[in-house]
């Protein structure tokens, strides 16, 4: 089974690593912030009052699997954000910077979460009475989501026939010799994201990940003309392509 909810806001922003002077974001949330989403949801604790880079949550997440699709064009914003120093009493404006941060606008993303653990079981029940232990946000915390049920289905397999087609309706794992159908699809992005982290958020995995250019909201598939490793499956009347699990 396989939960399935909407998740969007006003921005969100996602923040690459590797960027210093200017804060750069991901175009959606990549799996480890799909953890961190589904670890506010359920409440689950990761031990920041001992240590401040503490994530034990990443333990109860093992055996779970996620995917997510780009549900509406992504438009881009930027603007200076002010940084205050916080380490003098007063806090003065005195000591402050500005630094750019690009955000995306509108933002809506359809997540998919698989797995039989006891943190499915409490997503479930958090997703179905609109209850959420810490506030959800996409990104950073000014960036609170409204998340969205769409409801708890059943999978079933995608048979890839040779010199067949799919469309794909979530962002696409590189695993294999995938191949996508850049013509059909009409544009497609390539990046490298953050895929699992260690309990004192030590990146351990990267995952490379395809995803369409997406000019309108009929636009948000990507055309897979060879499968690789890939595994997807059918969700609803979607074909979902999934990162392999924590």
């Amino acid at each position: 089974m396989v939960l399935v909810f909407d998740v969007s806001s006003d921005l969100a922003m996602f923040r690459k690593s590797y960027t210093t002077t200017s804060a750069v974001s991901f175009p959606f949330p990549p799996p480890t912030a799909l953890a961190g989403l589904i670890g506010a949801i359920c409440g689950l604790k990761h031990g920041s009052n001992s240590s401040a880079s503490s994530a034990r949550f990443w333990k109860e997440m093992s055996g779970m699997r996620v995917a997510v699709g780009i549900k509406r064009p992504i438009r881009w914003f930027t603007t200076a954000v002010n940084l205050m120093k916080f380490k003098t009493p007063n806090a003065s404006m005195g000591e402050h910077i500005q630094v750019k941060h690009q955000f995306a606008k509108m933002p809506k993303y359809r997540v998919y979460v698989e797995g039989d653990t006891e943190v499915y079981r409490t997503l479930r029940k958090c997703l179905k009475e609109g209850r959420f232990v810490y506030t959800p946000y996409l990104g950073l915390a000014f960036c609170i989501a409204d998340v969205e049920f769409l409801g708890e289905f059943e999978t079933e397999p995608v048979f890839f026939e040779e010199n067949s087609r799919i469309n794909i309706d979530t962002v696409l794992p590189d695993y294999g010799e995938v191949e996508v159908d850049v013509l059909a699809t009409g544009g497609v992005h390539r990046e490298v994201v953050p895929f699992r982290m260690d309990e004192n958020r030590r990146l351990e995995e990267t995952v490379t990940v395809f995803y369409p250019h997406v000019s309108q909201e009929s636009s948000c598939h990507l055309v897979l003309s060879k499968q690789g490793q890939v595994d997807i499956t059918a969700v609803g009347s979607e074909k979902v392509a999934w990162f392999r699990p924590w």
